[in-house]
Protein backbone atom coordinates (compact mmCIF):
# COMPACT_ATOMS: atom_id res chain seq x y z
CA UNK A 1 0.00 0.00 0.00
CA UNK A 2 1.27 3.46 -0.70
CA UNK A 3 1.42 5.77 1.77
CA UNK A 4 -0.49 9.33 0.71
CA UNK A 5 2.00 12.14 1.19
CA UNK A 6 1.27 14.66 3.87
CA UNK A 7 -0.13 17.61 2.85
CA UNK A 8 2.58 20.59 2.42
CA UNK A 9 2.48 23.07 5.33
CA UNK A 10 1.84 26.42 4.91
CA UNK A 11 4.59 29.10 5.10
CA UNK A 12 4.84 31.19 7.35
CA UNK A 13 3.77 34.99 6.54
CA UNK A 14 6.06 37.43 6.15
CA UNK A 15 7.25 39.39 9.05
CA UNK A 16 5.53 42.20 9.85
CA UNK A 17 6.46 45.81 8.27
CA UNK A 18 8.80 47.87 10.46
CA UNK A 19 6.10 51.06 10.28
CA UNK A 20 3.52 49.11 11.20
CA UNK A 21 5.17 47.70 14.43
CA UNK A 22 6.28 51.35 15.06
CA UNK A 23 3.01 52.51 14.49
CA UNK A 24 1.71 50.20 17.36
CA UNK A 25 4.49 50.92 19.75
CA UNK A 26 3.97 54.79 19.51
CA UNK A 27 -0.03 54.27 20.13
CA UNK A 28 1.11 52.05 22.90
CA UNK A 29 3.38 55.17 24.74
CA UNK A 30 0.65 57.34 24.04
CA UNK A 31 -0.91 54.67 26.79
CA UNK A 32 1.91 55.14 29.04
CA UNK A 33 1.96 59.38 29.30
CA UNK A 34 -1.64 59.07 30.19
CA UNK A 35 -1.12 56.61 32.79
CA UNK A 36 2.51 58.01 34.40
CA UNK A 37 0.69 61.87 33.96
CA UNK A 38 -2.43 60.66 35.59
CA UNK A 39 -0.26 58.99 38.12
CA UNK A 40 2.02 62.17 39.07
CA UNK A 41 -1.16 64.26 39.83
CA UNK A 42 -2.48 61.68 42.27
CA UNK A 43 1.08 61.93 43.92
CA UNK A 44 0.95 65.56 43.83
CA UNK A 45 4.33 65.57 41.44
CA UNK A 46 2.19 67.69 39.02
CA UNK A 47 -0.63 70.00 38.67
CA UNK A 48 -3.80 68.63 37.53
CA UNK A 49 -5.46 70.36 34.24
CA UNK A 50 -8.69 70.28 32.79
CA UNK A 51 -7.51 67.35 29.66
CA UNK A 52 -5.09 65.16 28.40
CA UNK A 53 -2.75 63.39 30.46
CA UNK A 54 -2.63 65.15 33.47
CA UNK A 55 -6.56 65.43 33.41
CA UNK A 56 -9.14 64.64 35.72
CA UNK A 57 -9.58 60.98 33.17
CA UNK A 58 -5.95 60.18 33.22
CA UNK A 59 -5.66 60.78 36.94
CA UNK A 60 -9.03 58.38 37.64
CA UNK A 61 -7.96 55.78 34.67
CA UNK A 62 -3.61 55.94 35.27
CA UNK A 63 -3.95 52.76 36.50
CA UNK A 64 -5.67 50.55 34.27
CA UNK A 65 -4.48 52.58 31.28
CA UNK A 66 -1.19 51.64 32.49
CA UNK A 67 -1.86 47.52 32.71
CA UNK A 68 -4.32 47.63 30.25
CA UNK A 69 -3.64 50.13 27.54
CA UNK A 70 0.21 49.95 28.04
CA UNK A 71 1.36 46.96 29.30
CA UNK A 72 -1.25 44.98 27.14
CA UNK A 73 -0.26 46.52 24.09
CA UNK A 74 3.19 46.08 24.71
CA UNK A 75 3.32 42.07 25.58
CA UNK A 76 0.85 41.54 22.68
CA UNK A 77 2.94 43.54 20.25
CA UNK A 78 5.94 41.25 21.56
CA UNK A 79 3.87 38.07 20.74
CA UNK A 80 2.49 39.32 17.21
CA UNK A 81 6.00 40.12 16.14
CA UNK A 82 7.07 36.78 16.88
CA UNK A 83 4.22 34.86 15.76
CA UNK A 84 4.14 37.24 12.69
CA UNK A 85 0.31 37.91 12.75
CA UNK A 86 -2.23 39.37 14.85
CA UNK A 87 -1.63 43.50 14.72
CA UNK A 88 -5.33 44.72 15.58
CA UNK A 89 -4.62 42.98 18.97
CA UNK A 90 -1.68 45.58 20.26
CA UNK A 91 -3.70 48.35 18.40
CA UNK A 92 -7.20 47.65 19.95
CA UNK A 93 -5.55 47.43 23.55
CA UNK A 94 -3.24 51.03 23.01
CA UNK A 95 -6.17 52.35 21.39
CA UNK A 96 -8.25 51.58 23.83
CA UNK A 97 -7.02 53.92 26.63
CA UNK A 98 -7.61 57.08 25.15
CA UNK A 99 -11.41 56.95 25.97
CA UNK A 100 -10.13 55.87 29.11
CA UNK A 101 -7.99 58.86 29.57
CA UNK A 102 -8.97 60.84 26.99
CA UNK A 103 -12.84 61.33 27.70
CA UNK A 104 -13.91 59.14 30.86
CA UNK A 105 -15.68 56.64 29.15
CA UNK A 106 -15.09 53.70 30.69
CA UNK A 107 -17.38 51.16 29.43
CA UNK A 108 -16.21 51.75 25.66
CA UNK A 109 -12.14 51.47 27.40
CA UNK A 110 -13.27 48.21 28.56
CA UNK A 111 -15.21 46.77 25.83
CA UNK A 112 -11.99 47.43 23.93
CA UNK A 113 -9.76 45.80 26.26
CA UNK A 114 -11.87 42.79 26.14
CA UNK A 115 -11.51 42.21 22.93
CA UNK A 116 -7.91 42.85 22.43
CA UNK A 117 -7.33 40.65 25.50
CA UNK A 118 -9.52 37.31 24.05
CA UNK A 119 -7.49 38.53 20.42
CA UNK A 120 -4.13 37.57 22.86
CA UNK A 121 -5.97 34.17 24.39
CA UNK A 122 -5.84 33.79 20.75
CA UNK A 123 -2.45 34.32 19.93
CA UNK A 124 -1.22 31.71 22.55
CA UNK A 125 -3.92 29.22 21.26
CA UNK A 126 -2.80 29.43 18.17
CA UNK A 127 1.28 29.36 18.84
CA UNK A 128 0.13 26.01 21.32
CA UNK A 129 -1.48 24.48 18.26
CA UNK A 130 0.68 25.41 15.28
CA UNK A 131 4.15 24.93 17.02
CA UNK A 132 4.67 23.17 20.56
CA UNK A 133 2.98 23.31 23.75
CA UNK A 134 4.98 24.02 27.00
CA UNK A 135 5.04 24.66 30.58
CA UNK A 136 5.96 28.19 30.11
CA UNK A 137 3.65 28.77 27.23
CA UNK A 138 0.77 27.87 29.69
CA UNK A 139 2.10 29.61 32.18
CA UNK A 140 1.93 32.41 30.07
CA UNK A 141 -1.24 31.82 27.95
CA UNK A 142 -2.78 32.05 31.91
CA UNK A 143 -1.96 35.40 32.12
CA UNK A 144 -3.21 36.06 28.75
CA UNK A 145 -6.10 34.75 30.35
CA UNK A 146 -5.66 36.88 33.42
CA UNK A 147 -6.10 39.73 31.34
CA UNK A 148 -9.45 38.66 29.82
CA UNK A 149 -10.73 38.40 33.06
CA UNK A 150 -9.39 41.71 34.84
CA UNK A 151 -10.99 43.63 32.07
CA UNK A 152 -14.22 41.63 32.27
CA UNK A 153 -13.99 42.75 36.20
CA UNK A 154 -12.55 46.56 34.87
CA UNK A 155 -16.15 46.77 32.91
CA UNK A 156 -18.28 45.71 35.31
CA UNK A 157 -16.79 47.85 38.22
CA UNK A 158 -15.26 45.21 39.82
CA UNK A 159 -11.79 47.24 41.03
CA UNK A 160 -10.41 44.51 43.29
CA UNK A 161 -10.60 41.58 41.06
CA UNK A 162 -9.37 43.86 38.01
CA UNK A 163 -6.17 44.77 40.13
CA UNK A 164 -5.20 41.65 41.26
CA UNK A 165 -6.06 39.55 37.19
CA UNK A 166 -3.98 42.85 35.78
CA UNK A 167 -0.91 41.79 38.30
CA UNK A 168 -1.72 38.27 37.54
CA UNK A 169 -1.07 39.07 33.68
CA UNK A 170 2.33 40.87 34.44
CA UNK A 171 3.45 38.35 36.84
CA UNK A 172 2.75 35.43 35.11
CA UNK A 173 4.03 36.15 31.45
CA UNK A 174 7.10 36.86 33.25
CA UNK A 175 7.43 33.56 35.07
CA UNK A 176 6.12 31.86 32.06
CA UNK A 177 9.42 33.14 29.92
CA UNK A 178 11.99 32.99 32.82
CA UNK A 179 10.67 29.48 33.30
CA UNK A 180 11.41 28.30 29.78
CA UNK A 181 15.08 29.73 30.55
CA UNK A 182 15.81 27.58 33.30
CA UNK A 183 15.40 24.55 31.32
CA UNK A 184 19.27 25.36 31.09
CA UNK A 185 19.22 24.18 34.62
CA UNK A 186 18.70 20.57 35.99
CA UNK A 187 16.08 21.32 38.66
CA UNK A 188 15.47 19.49 41.49
CA UNK A 189 12.22 17.50 41.11
CA UNK A 190 10.73 18.86 44.12
CA UNK A 191 11.09 22.61 42.83
CA UNK A 192 9.68 21.86 39.27
CA UNK A 193 6.61 20.73 41.41
CA UNK A 194 7.16 23.82 44.15
CA UNK A 195 6.54 26.35 40.49
CA UNK A 196 3.26 23.98 39.70
CA UNK A 197 2.25 25.12 43.23
CA UNK A 198 2.85 28.64 42.91
CA UNK A 199 1.46 28.84 39.28
CA UNK A 200 -1.82 26.94 40.32
CA UNK A 201 -2.15 29.69 43.58
CA UNK A 202 -1.61 32.65 41.23
CA UNK A 203 -4.51 31.71 39.04
CA UNK A 204 -6.83 30.34 41.99
CA UNK A 205 -6.47 34.19 43.50
CA UNK A 206 -7.20 35.76 40.02
CA UNK A 207 -10.13 33.64 40.11
CA UNK A 208 -11.18 33.68 43.70
CA UNK A 209 -10.93 37.32 43.25
CA UNK A 210 -14.59 37.67 41.61
CA UNK A 211 -15.84 36.92 45.01
CA UNK A 212 -14.00 36.96 47.90
CA UNK A 213 -11.31 39.71 46.76
CA UNK A 214 -10.08 39.85 50.21
CA UNK A 215 -9.38 36.27 50.53
CA UNK A 216 -8.00 36.38 46.80
CA UNK A 217 -5.56 38.94 48.04
CA UNK A 218 -3.79 37.35 50.65
CA UNK A 219 -3.87 34.33 48.39
CA UNK A 220 -1.95 36.44 45.56
CA UNK A 221 0.51 37.62 48.07
CA UNK A 222 1.62 34.39 49.58
CA UNK A 223 1.75 32.75 46.07
CA UNK A 224 4.38 36.05 45.11
CA UNK A 225 6.82 35.47 48.43
CA UNK A 226 6.82 31.51 47.19
CA UNK A 227 7.37 33.10 43.46
CA UNK A 228 10.24 35.67 44.99
CA UNK A 229 11.58 32.54 46.88
CA UNK A 230 11.60 30.28 43.80
CA UNK A 231 12.81 32.75 41.33
CA UNK A 232 16.29 33.82 43.48
CA UNK A 233 16.81 30.12 43.99
CA UNK A 234 16.77 28.90 40.81
CA UNK A 235 15.97 31.71 38.27
CA UNK A 236 19.50 31.80 35.55
CA UNK A 237 19.51 35.04 36.05
CA UNK A 238 21.37 35.26 39.80
CA UNK A 239 24.67 33.33 38.22
CA UNK A 240 24.96 35.60 35.19
CA UNK A 241 25.10 39.29 37.17
CA UNK A 242 28.54 39.49 36.71
CA UNK A 243 28.18 38.93 33.03
CA UNK A 244 29.55 41.82 30.06
CA UNK A 245 26.94 43.65 28.08
CA UNK A 246 23.81 43.64 28.00
CA UNK A 247 23.40 40.03 29.70
CA UNK A 248 25.00 41.12 32.82
CA UNK A 249 22.53 44.44 32.65
CA UNK A 250 19.59 42.07 32.42
CA UNK A 251 20.68 40.10 35.06
CA UNK A 252 20.68 42.56 37.54
CA UNK A 253 17.49 44.17 37.01
CA UNK A 254 15.41 40.85 36.87
CA UNK A 255 17.59 40.30 40.52
CA UNK A 256 16.55 43.21 41.91
CA UNK A 257 13.33 42.61 40.71
CA UNK A 258 12.90 39.61 42.34
CA UNK A 259 13.65 41.21 45.50
CA UNK A 260 11.51 43.96 45.00
CA UNK A 261 8.62 41.03 44.72
CA UNK A 262 9.39 39.28 48.02
CA UNK A 263 9.25 43.27 49.58
CA UNK A 264 5.89 43.43 47.74
CA UNK A 265 4.77 40.29 49.16
CA UNK A 266 5.48 41.27 52.56
CA UNK A 267 3.85 44.27 52.26
CA UNK A 268 0.85 42.65 50.83
CA UNK A 269 0.53 40.42 53.77
CA UNK A 270 0.79 43.40 56.34
CA UNK A 271 -2.27 45.24 54.81
CA UNK A 272 -0.21 47.97 53.14
CA UNK A 273 -1.54 49.45 49.69
CA UNK A 274 1.20 50.36 48.62
CA UNK A 275 2.69 46.76 48.30
CA UNK A 276 1.02 47.07 44.67
CA UNK A 277 3.19 49.46 43.17
CA UNK A 278 5.94 47.59 44.82
CA UNK A 279 4.52 44.93 42.73
CA UNK A 280 4.30 47.05 39.42
CA UNK A 281 7.35 49.67 39.34
CA UNK A 282 9.54 47.50 41.17
CA UNK A 283 9.03 44.05 40.16
CA UNK A 284 7.26 44.92 36.82
CA UNK A 285 9.32 47.67 35.76
CA UNK A 286 12.50 46.53 36.57
CA UNK A 287 11.76 43.30 34.06
CA UNK A 288 11.30 46.30 31.30
CA UNK A 289 14.87 48.04 31.81
CA UNK A 290 16.41 44.42 31.81
CA UNK A 291 14.37 43.24 28.75
CA UNK A 292 13.82 46.25 26.58
CA UNK A 293 18.15 46.04 25.48
CA UNK A 294 17.26 42.82 24.12
CA UNK A 295 13.38 43.47 22.82
CA UNK A 296 14.77 46.21 20.49
CA UNK A 297 16.38 44.49 18.11
CA UNK A 298 13.37 42.06 18.09
CA UNK A 299 10.57 44.57 17.90
CA UNK A 300 12.31 47.63 15.45
CA UNK A 301 15.78 45.92 13.94
CA UNK A 302 17.84 48.22 16.51
CA UNK A 303 21.29 46.92 18.42
CA UNK A 304 21.84 49.44 21.24
CA UNK A 305 25.48 49.22 22.56
CA UNK A 306 25.94 47.89 25.71
CA UNK A 307 26.58 50.99 28.31
CA UNK A 308 26.69 50.68 32.51
CA UNK A 309 24.93 53.62 32.35
CA UNK A 310 21.46 51.98 31.86
CA UNK A 311 21.47 50.75 35.46
CA UNK A 312 21.27 54.40 36.40
CA UNK A 313 17.28 54.20 36.33
CA UNK A 314 17.45 51.44 37.87
CA UNK A 315 18.94 52.64 41.02
CA UNK A 316 17.23 55.98 40.76
CA UNK A 317 13.99 54.35 40.70
CA UNK A 318 14.62 51.96 43.03
CA UNK A 319 15.46 54.63 45.64
CA UNK A 320 12.20 56.53 44.52
CA UNK A 321 10.23 53.80 45.33
CA UNK A 322 11.67 53.17 48.90
CA UNK A 323 10.77 57.14 49.33
CA UNK A 324 7.28 55.80 48.17
CA UNK A 325 7.11 53.18 50.40
CA UNK A 326 8.07 55.27 53.36
CA UNK A 327 6.12 58.09 52.54
CA UNK A 328 3.02 56.20 52.31
CA UNK A 329 3.66 54.31 55.23
CA UNK A 330 3.93 57.57 57.54
CA UNK A 331 1.23 59.87 55.64
CA UNK A 332 4.35 62.21 54.37
CA UNK A 333 2.98 64.00 50.98
CA UNK A 334 5.65 66.10 49.57
CA UNK A 335 7.28 62.39 50.29
CA UNK A 336 4.91 61.12 47.79
CA UNK A 337 5.45 64.31 45.20
CA UNK A 338 9.24 63.59 45.72
CA UNK A 339 8.72 59.62 45.09
CA UNK A 340 6.53 60.31 42.31
CA UNK A 341 8.95 63.13 40.38
CA UNK A 342 12.09 60.09 40.94
CA UNK A 343 9.65 57.66 39.11
CA UNK A 344 9.29 60.21 36.48
CA UNK A 345 12.57 60.92 36.33
CA UNK A 346 14.21 57.35 35.99
CA UNK A 347 11.41 56.72 32.71
CA UNK A 348 13.15 59.68 31.66
CA UNK A 349 16.72 58.07 32.16
CA UNK A 350 16.18 55.62 30.98
CA UNK A 351 14.27 56.81 27.41
CA UNK A 352 17.75 58.66 27.47
CA UNK A 353 20.17 55.86 27.94
CA UNK A 354 18.33 53.68 25.28
CA UNK A 355 18.66 56.17 22.42
CA UNK A 356 22.18 57.19 23.28
CA UNK A 357 22.97 52.97 23.06
CA UNK A 358 20.90 52.76 19.67
CA UNK A 359 22.53 55.62 18.10
CA UNK A 360 25.94 54.10 19.37
CA UNK A 361 25.40 50.56 18.40
CA UNK A 362 24.15 51.64 15.07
Amino acid sequence: MVTPPRPARAPDPLPLPRWAIAVAALLAITNLLGAVGGGLVRLGSLPAQDFGPTGAHAIAAHGAVMMAGFFGALIALERVVALRRGLWVPVLAALGGWPAWGAGLWTAAGVMWVGSAAGLVWLYAWAGSHRAMSLPLAVEASGALALLLANLAFTLGQMDAARIGWSAFLVLTIAGERRELTRLVKLPDWAAKAFLLVWAGSVAAVLLALWRPGVAAVLWWIAMALLAAWLLRWDVATRQWRAKGWAGHTAICLVVGYVWLAAASMLGLLGQPVAWHALWLGFVMAMVFGHAPIMLPALAGWRPEPTRWALLPLAVLGASLALRVVATVTGWPAGLAAAGAGHALALVLFGGVMVRAVRRGR
